[in-house]
């Protein structure tokens, strides 16, 4: 197990202790920037000048998805339970949601094209529904002088 999270955290491992101490310490989000800082020993724009770092910001992401891969699973779920969910609103954020990280640009791109052509299709038909029903309610109407042969 160990050796499979220092596989997955090799650019984090690469860092000095401290660096490593100012990532874990950043993502858990209880502190801001200044406390983390006087946390670690260092000043607030030592971190700055870290946070400018490729390496750095290339070990935070790291340490970040490493840190959220167990939650996943159970994030996914609540996701889930909430295209459930009374409010039309809720159901439409987690159907939102969960398509927007399912899809890459492209595709999201695409089906937005392809939901909004089908939206114009269903006001056309619709609108085209409408026109028949009166035109065919017109010439079903008996005329006046038709009731009078009866």
């Amino acid at each position: 197990m160990k050796s499979d999270k220092i596989r997955q955290l090799t650019t984090f491992y690469s860092l000095p202790k401290k660096q490593q101490k100012a990532i874990m310490l950043l993502f858990s989000g209880e502190m801001n920037q200044g406390e983390v800082a006087n946390n670690v020993g260092i000043s607030r724009t030592t971190i700055s000048a870290w946070k400018q770092k490729e390496i750095f910001r290339q070990a935070q992401d790291e340490y970040n998805r490493f840190m959220l891969r167990d939650l996943t699973s159970e994030a996914i779920m609540t996701m889930r339970e909430l295209l459930d969910a009374r409010s039309e609103m809720v159901r439409f954020s987690a159907a939102k949601d969960i398509l927007d990280r399912s899809m890459n640009d492209a595709q999201i791109r695409k089906a937005e094209a392809e939901a909004d052509i089908a939206e114009a299709k269903a006001k056309q038909i619709s609108n085209t529904d409408e026109t028949v029903r009166i035109v065919f309610n017109d010439n079903l109407a008996p005329d006046k002088e038709d009731n009078q042969d009866d």
